[in-house]
């Protein structure tokens, strides 16, 4: 969803053929735009230890998905998943092309959000203002200091982490391209140690993940998605972007 205002979308109905038959029914509901919902919530939990995944759906994206993943479930899904990898796993994990490729369908495809495990030897990250402005100062900020290649400096590890904090808590459409672009390679090649902890604020009942109802037979149980879903509908999905 794009734009700084919520949308009402009518509710709709998929069937998707799997070893279950389901049916996931998006609820009418206004959602503000800021508000996304939690991978973990429609996905499950993350798995890092296959990088051939997110190959994979980087290159169903690429071949099948240019200006029509809101239109297309199989599409969405598969930026869900990739989303999900890229944020949930270390930067290590997943290989730096497809990291930085993912990034061409920000703006077609609807966004979830995924957080790193805590790890109780780090900080917590530092605030910072969502908007395009003050990223983009924090980013110059960040070059000035000579921190793009060496991230060792006092001033390199707090401005790195405000990046950071950028990257996992703003919504993507309040994140400047140029950041997009660089990031995924600090934080693989001089910014590895650098890294803090993301307030983690998790609730699949929250308005923004019980927009979808899963329907198991006769039963239906919001929020969350177990691991063996294998479709999501989102609001104006099938009726295009």
């Amino acid at each position: 969803m794009s734009g700084s205002e919520g949308r009402a979308y009518g509710a709709m109905s998929k069937t998707w053929k799997s070893s279950t038959l389901l049916v996931v029914v998006f609820l009418m509901v206004e959602v503000v735009a800021t508000e996304l919902p939690d991978c973990q919530c429609l996905l499950g939990n993350v798995n890092c230890d296959d990088d051939k995944e997110a190959n994979s759906n980087l290159a169903y994206l690429q071949d099948n998905c240019t200006g029509r993943c809101r239109s297309d479930i199989e599409c969405q899904q598969r930026f869900f998943q990739l989303e999900q990898m890229a944020y949930g796993c270390s930067g290590e994990s997943i290989p730096l092309n497809v990291l930085n490729a993912m990034h061409t369908f920000d703006t077609e495809c609807e966004h979830c959000r995924e957080y790193r495990p805590e790890d109780t030897t780090l900080t917590d990250c530092p605030q910072i203002q969502c908007s395009a402005e003050q990223i983009n100062t924090a980013w110059s900020n960040f070059v000035d200091d000579g921190c793009k290649n060496n991230c060792t400096q006092v001033s390199c590890e707090d401005g790195f982490q405000r990046l950071f904090a950028a990257m996992f808590m703003c919504d993507p459409a309040e994140v400047p391209e140029i950041l997009k672009n660089n990031f995924h390679s600090v934080e693989v090649r001089s910014c590895t140690e650098q890294q803090c902890n993301i307030p983690r604020e998790i609730d699949c009942t929250s308005s923004a993940n019980t927009r979808f109802v899963v329907t198991y037979g006769s039963s239906e149980e919001s929020g969350f998605l177990s691991g063996a879903v294998k479709g999501i509908v989102f609001g104006g999905v099938m009726g295009g972007p």
